[in-house]
């Protein structure tokens, strides 16, 4: 299997690579018991790369955290208030810890996508509701659960464990009528 790995971005499935535009994060569900057997993944992305994947998705987070702790008059992630709500790119240079955490509990989604995006696949678009042939039906890695991540050598490592599978999102509201029905 011959495949191209953006931006210096690698994952290995079992010890083997795998391609970055077939890789994808359980949306339901995550980090619970899954029916499908389980296989180890690592997944090494740059530092310098994690801004510009997570750029947009980060900066919206760190700007709800900071309007919902102005509303509230508390935090729900306090480090971060403490911290004073820096950019990823500051997270990187002084709250790895932190930013670990974020990643693993509200951005591993994100930067799943985001990875896939910068592998060159779009998802097609439904033309009308129960559309099959927009399912987005590639076999993907999964990734069910992270359990570790961790910085070495300017590259920030996702180790865990996830499923190949075939994802498909069946749009199942609305009501398709058949000719002579």
């Amino acid at each position: 299997m011959t495949f191209k790995q953006k931006f210096g971005i690698r994952c290995d499935v079992n010890g083997r690579p795998h391609p970055l535009a077939f890789l994808d994060c359980r949306e339901l569900n995550y980090g619970q018991h899954s029916v499908l057997p389980l296989h180890p993944f690592r997944l090494s992305v740059p530092e310098t790369a994690l801004a510009g994947l997570l750029d947009g998705p980060f900066n919206s987070f760190i700007q709800t955290c900071r309007e919902d702790d102005l509303r509230y008059e508390e935090s729900d992630l306090p480090q971060l208030m403490q911290a004073g709500y820096p950019d990823i790119t500051a997270m990187l240079a002084g709250h790895r810890p932190l930013l670990a955490e974020m990643l693993d509990d509200f951005m591993i989604g994100d930067l799943m996508g985001a990875i896939g995006r910068a592998s060159g696949y779009c998802r097609p678009r439904a033309r009308y509701w129960g559309d099959v042939e927009a399912a987005d039906g590639r076999a993907y890695f999964t990734v069910n659960q992270v359990e570790k991540i961790h910085f070495a050598d300017g590259q920030v490592l996702f180790e865990g464990q996830g499923y190949y599978g075939v994802y498909l999102i069946w749009l199942t509201h609305g009501k398709r009528t058949e000719i002579g029905a």
